[in-house]
């Protein structure tokens, strides 16, 4: 799996030369950084969500993009990554700086020496504060098996949300 999205960071980077809306993204889960959880995870506990975004297809006032994301959270089980690969509708401004998105991403996440096939539905909030930062808040749902096969967790859905920023190259 790392090599394919080696494969696809690669093949981004070749084709955003032709680009210039490529974004970046860097966000923390709010619940993990404020309170933590009940699975003895500490406040201040960090769990950072990675995109880099290319656009795809534009229109008049959105776009369909593609983009890479890695997930990595410090738990007290054992670390947590997520590797994805994904597509998504983006609305630039729906009411004068604030726009939208939505993402749809298949990926692989990495725990305890085992690897897991994971889903991802994702919305997102931005606010323009420039042209070239973004204030963004993601709601995302993942299919989470690796709950299930390591904790018995009967729950193989998670609700995370994050707050981070959004840089345009």
């Amino acid at each position: 799996m790392r090599k394919i999205l080696f494969g696809c960071c690669l093949i981004l980077t070749i084709f955003s030369y032709g680009q210039n809306n490529i974004e970046i993204s860097l966000q923390q889960d709010l619940r993990l950084f404020l309170v933590g959880d009940q699975k003895g995870n500490a406040p201040l506990t960090t769990n950072i969500l990675s995109k880099i975004e290319v656009p795809i297809y534009k229109l008049q006032k959105s776009h369909l993009a593609t983009y890479i994301s890695l997930e990595y959270a410090d738990l007290i089980g054992k670390n947590f990554k997520r590797y994805a690969i994904g597509a998504g509708y983006v609305v630039k401004s729906f009411y004068r700086k604030i726009g939208a998105g939505i993402y749809l991403d298949y990926g692989k996440i990495y725990r305890q020496e085992e690897s897991f096939s994971s889903f991802s539905l994702s919305g997102e909030l931005n606010f323009r504060i420039n042209d070239k930062l973004k204030f963004i808040c993601t709601q995302q749902l993942t299919k989470r098996k690796d709950l299930k096969v390591l904790y018995n967790s009967k729950n193989e859905y998670v609700i995370s949300g994050f707050i981070g920023l959004k840089y345009g190259l």
